[in-house]
Order: structure tokens, then C-alpha cells, then sequence
């Protein structure tokens, strides 16, 4: 579990940070790891960051499910799903938590051998495994793979679990990047209220009205890609929608988005997170593949539009990032629907494919600084925590 600092600002308990280390904390290199819930693979990205800058460093990676893999771990999501308990582990589980160990691993070798490193040139790894249920409101995150056994295996240290300690002390443990999404604001940039879209399998947005992490605002807004990529693997041959060229040619049915808006999640307000499956699209399923791809996005569109009126401020400026900044149709949408411009977090600079990779990174050095990861504005945590589990290699 990971440790926290009560009664403090960020400003304070990064002074502590700072001292505990000297003037200035050292810049080191770390590797982030993530495989998200769109279940396309392991991103693996390397940054130089001293817990505050963040320095893009190098070549990131990317190594996608077989099949067979993504069968094994559809089996352990469903069983996830029936049992509802993470003290309850079945075979599938156990075979589930196997492939994410070693394709985790496999990423790490790979990007340092492309970086042309060593491993002892990486100070910490971030490992946010693969998440199977999220149930805050019963204090539990439920995440798979094993952080030990990949800190023994390379001989680097590791920090894993990142949610753990935010949803055991009443927060939502999600969404965790807004704090890097902070990092990543151009230094010139003054446009605000600006926020950072990251569509990945669940859509979530950071919300900023300055640079003051302390007034940040951060929630899961609704779907993102998993339903739309679930939906193209079920009814085409593709993996996804690549280049939104199923979407594109297909019509939106609003009475059926309409009806899906009306799901209770929307009418909360924020902090608040989601789990992968949580909205019934059954009602889709007399739609052609193209229809149903359309109308999918809208989905996600209307709910990026519903969670922009609970924004404090109507946005200026959007970065989006995540596999949804790739789809025209999706794109094209979301310049309709909200207030303020809508751009590709290319356009700063950063490769929005490997931003939640780098991210966990970031939150590693972070946690081994002893820096906060949630806040109040993110995640509803009472005060500003740092978490996650570090492992010491044998």
C-alpha cells in the first residue's frame, strides 16, 4: 500500500519531496508499461523526469495481443465479472495474469533494446497491469500482474498498484494521469480553461483553469474505444476501426444514443470513474456493422459533451489523445459537439498513443520521490496522496 502525507498541499509535500532529496531531485529515466481495456496490447514509452518535467526520451513500443492471448484474457474479464470479489481467483485468473507477466516483459526488453540501453541505466519501472473490475464504491480497484515477479526477471525496481491506497481512503482511484497531463501543458500556453481528452478504452478528461494542480478537475466521462472496438471484432474481420473506415459510412440512430444517455452514471457529479463494461449496448444489435460503429461513437461524443457542462468552465482548448485522436469520425464529432477547439495532443508535441504508457512512468518516479498522484479534484481522495506498491529487485 502506498503511503500518504495528510493535511498537506501539493505545494508542501513536494518542498518535502525536494529537501528529502537535495535542491533538486535528480532526473532519471523510467519506463512506463500499460495495457489498457480497448485489449489491443502492451504500450511500453521511456521518459527522463524528475518527478516534476518530464523529458520525452528515446523510442516507445508497442506489443499487441495474438488471438488466443486476447481470448485468455476475455475469459478472466468474464470471470471477473461473475465473481466480483479480487480475493477470488480462478484458473482463467491465474493463466490471464501469466500472459500479462510476460508480455510486460517482453515490452521492457524490447524498449531497451531499442533505446540501445541497459537496464541499469532505468531507475524504476511503472506497472499499471491489466485492470479486470473497478468498484470503488466497494473500496476496490482489481488489477493483474505481479510487480515482484517483473522487478526479480530485470533486475529494476518496480512500482505497481497504483490505485490501491486512493479507493481504500474514499477516492474513485481514477482517473490517475491528470497529474501528467498537467506536466505535459506547453510552457507559453495561456489559453485556459484548456483540457486534455484521452479516449482510450474508457474516456476520461483532465480540466485545468490555470496551472495550479490544485484546480484541476478529472473524471471518466463514459465509453471510449472498448465498445466501438468490441463491436468492430464481433461483426467484421478488422480489430478496430482503423481510420474510422467503418464509422464513416455508416448513420447515427439518436433515439438509440438517447436512450443509452439516459444511463444513471450521467447524472452524477464528479469525482467519478468507471468500469470497462459498464452500459448494456444489446440495443444496438440489430444495426448494421456500420450503423452501429456511427452510432457508438456518438455515444462517446455525447458523454465527452454531458461531462463538459460539469466542467467548472466551458474549455477553450482540447488535446485528445488516446486511440480515439486516430479516428476521423470520432474526431470529426467531438469539433461538432463541444465549445472550444478540438485538436490532436500531436500538435504539442506528444504522441498521444503512448501518453497513458508515459504517464505511469511519470507516476512511478513520483511515487518513489514520495510525491502526490491524487487529489482531490481527480479523484476525491481527501487530500493530495501519493500510491502504488515498490518492489526491490532480488
Amino acid at each position: 500500500m502506498g503511503s500518504c502525507n495528510t493535511n498537506l498541499t501539493l505545494n508542501e509535500m513536494e518542498k518535502i519531496g525536494n529537501k528529502s532529496l537535495g535542491d533538486k531531485k535528480k532526473e532519471v529515466l523510467a519506463i512506463g508499461l500499460m495495457s489498457g481495456t480497448s485489449l489491443d496490447g502492451v504500450d511500453a514509452a521511456i521518459i527522463k523526469t524528475d518527478g516534476n518535467q518530464v523529458i520525452r526520451f528515446g523510442k516507445a513500443c508497442h506489443i499487441p495481443y495474438t488471438i488466443e492471448q486476447r481470448e485468455q484474457l476475455q475469459e478472466a474479464f468474464a470471470h471477473a465479472k461473475r465473481e466480483n470479489n479480487p480475493n477470488v481467483r480462478s484458473n482463467s485468473i491465474l493463466i490471464a495474469e501469466g500472459v500479462i507477466n510476460r508480455l510486460h516483459l517482453d515490452a521492457i526488453n524490447e524498449i531497451i533494446s531499442i533505446n540501445q540501453l541497459q537496464k541499469n541505466d532505468i531507475e524504476v519501472i511503472g506497472f499499471h497491469g491489466q485492470t479486470l473490475l473497478h468498484n470503488p464504491e466497494k473500496g476496490w480497484s482489481w488489477q493483474i500482474g505481479d510487480g515482484r515477479e517483473l522487478a526479480d526477471n530485470t533486475g529494476i525496481k518496480v512500482v505497481n498498484d497504483f490505485r490501491r491506497f486512493d479507493v481504500e481512503n474514499g477516492g474513485q482511484g481514477a482517473p490517475l494521469v491528470p497529474i501528467f497531463h498537467r506536466a505535459l501543458l506547453p510552457n507559453g500556453e495561456t489559453d485556459f480553461p484548456i483540457a486534455l481528452l484521452n479516449i482510450g478504452g474508457v474516456a476520461n478528461l483532465t480540466w485545468f483553469s490555470g496551472r495550479d494542480p490544485n484546480d484541476m478537475v478529472a473524471f471518466d466521462t463514459g465509453p471510449g474505444n472498448a465498445l466501438l472496438d468490441d463491436w468492430i471484432r464481433k461483426h467484421s474481420d478488422l480489430p478496430f476501426d482503423k481510420d474510422g473506415q467503418v464509422s464513416s459510412k455508416g448513420n447515427v440512430q439518436e433515439i438509440l444514443v438517447n436512450d443509452l444517455m439516459n444511463h444513471d452514471y450521467f447524472k452524477e457529479m464528479p469525482p467519478k470513474s468507471l468500469d470497462r463494461d459498464a452500459f448494456d449496448v444489446s440495443s444496438l444489435s440489430m444495426l448494421s456493422v456500420e450503423d452501429g460503429a456511427t452510432t457508438l461513437i456518438a455515444f462517446t461524443v455525447n458523454a465527452i459533451k454531458m461531462a463538459e457542462v460539469m466542467c467548472p468552465d466551458f474549455v477553450k482548448k482540447w488535446y485528445v489523445c488516446g486511440g480515439g485522436a486516430h479516428n476521423p469520425t470520432m474526431m470529426q464529432m467531438l469539433s461538432d459537439e463541444l465549445y472550444g477547439d478540438v485538436e490532436s495532443i500531436s500538435s504539442i508535441g506528444f504522441d498521444g498513443d503512448y501518453v497513458e504508457a508515459e504517464a505511469f512512468a511519470y507516476l512511478a518516479v513520483r511515487r518513489i520521490y514520495n510525491l502526490p498522484i491524487t487529489f482531490p479534484g481527480t479523484t476525491g481522495i481527501n487530500e493530495p496522496s501519493t500510491g502504488g506498491k515498490v518492489h526491490m529487485p532480488k
